[in-house]
């Protein structure tokens, strides 16, 4: 997935001995697809979402409806510095047209950390998420950035960020596969660009709240928010738009991988069988490419079933919790979403299955489980 980092002398068939040696230039960050584009998907609606669709540090896929009397944003981008490229997508591709509301998906901070960005250039726009969201995105023990300006908290999120920089350098050096080298050097280009867009990022909570559904009307793209359930959180909206047969399901979809964080496993299947009985034309994940059929919906039931069945199968041999994810064997469901990919396999552990085992213990046991950053 990742271009390799070394620079490597090309001499050419034919070339001059005389002639200066060309070098191979290093990645950017444009190679590796880290920055927004700009994809339509239907008639009125569109993705602004990362080239490439796996990076160690995300950015959630924004949709964008356009209405009679102005736009309806699902998720706001990942960081000040992701709004303002939203921001610049939209007047380039929507000109004059205002955004009028901004639809949170979930709390997670890829999502809602770009608002303030966008409320900027457009204030007046309504900001509207399930109440379960409301709630995380306004208590300060939920989220790691403030809700007004903290120049220490601020510095420190930044010094964070630029530290994962230089550890990704380290570990880069140090590996021995090329897959890992690329894959952390990879990151190392991505956290100085990552820290630069954290700069000012402010948790802002959205105005209004909603329990079951919430719609913005209009006779051309009417717009339905709808909270079918817990799922990858306890307050994921699912956005509908019935006349183009778009749904949009933030992170209860995610590609290449699933996140499994902080989920709800019994939950999370029953909704993903109401997401797939709306028989939609094209579903945007809360990461990766459009799908435009239900084949990688039910990849992702076959997967969560099959670790929450091997989780309840070792609660009840007695097993513990570090046990209970020694035994769990997802070689062949790994595949699916990895590709044989050793970088990717490696970080379907860390954002899939160790998370989720931690929750489907919890549910096997009858326990709490309790939403936070990193699960």
């Amino acid at each position: 997935m990742f271009a390799g980092t070394r620079r490597t002398l090309l001499l050419g068939a034919g070339a001059s001995l005389l002639a200066p040696p060309a070098f191979a230039a290093e990645p950017t960050l444009a190679d590796d697809g880290y920055f927004e584009v700009w994809e339509e998907l239907a008639a009125g609606v569109a993705v602004i979402r990362q080239a490439k669709p796996f990076h160690l540090q995300p950015i959630g896929n924004v949709t964008v409806i356009e209405q009679s009397d102005g736009l309806v944003l699902v998720d706001s981008g990942g960081s000040p510095g992701s709004g303002r490229r939203i921001v610049k997508l939209i007047r380039g591709n929507r000109p004059g047209r205002p955004v009028k509301a901004v639809i949170l998906t979930h709390w997670h901070g890829d999502h809602p950390l770009g608002l303030g960005e966008i409320l900027k250039a457009w204030p007046d726009a309504r900001t509207i998420a399930t109440e379960a969201t409301k709630a995380h995105l306004s208590d300060p023990k939920t989220m790691n950035t403030p809700a007004a300006p903290d120049s220490e908290a601020n510095a420190k999120v930044v010094a964070k960020f630029k530290g994962f920089a230089a550890y990704c350098r380290d570990t880069a050096a140090k590996a021995e596969s090329a897959a890992e080298k690329a894959g952390w050097a990879a990151g190392a280009r991505l956290f100085p660009q990552y820290a630069q867009d954290m700069d000012g990022a402010l948790t802002l909570a959205p105005r209004e709240g909603f329990t079951e559904r919430l719609v913005i009307d209009d006779a051309a793209a009417p717009v339905e928010a709808l909270f079918l359930g817990r799922a990858n959180t306890d307050g994921d909206a699912v956005v509908w738009l019935p006349r183009q047969r778009v749904i949009v399901t933030g992170d209860i979809l995610v590609a290449p991988i699933p996140f499994g964080f902080g989920s709800y496993p019994s939950d999370w299947l029953a909704v993903l069988r109401r997401i797939r009985d709306f028989q939609a034309d094209v579903l945007v994940p809360g990461h990766g490419a459009p799908m435009r059929d239900d084949r990688y919906l039910s990849a992702v039931r076959a997967l969560i079933e099959a670790t929450r069945d091997q989780v309840k199968a070792s609660v009840a041999a007695g097993l513990d919790a570090q046990q209970a994810r020694a035994a769990v064997t997802l070689d062949a469901g790994a595949s699916t979403f990895t590709g044989g990919d050793p970088w990717l396999k490696r970080w379907f552990a860390s954002y899939f299955t160790d998370p989720f085992v931690v929750s489907a213990w919890k549910e096997a046991k009858g326990e709490p489980i309790v939403q936070s950053l990193g699960g």
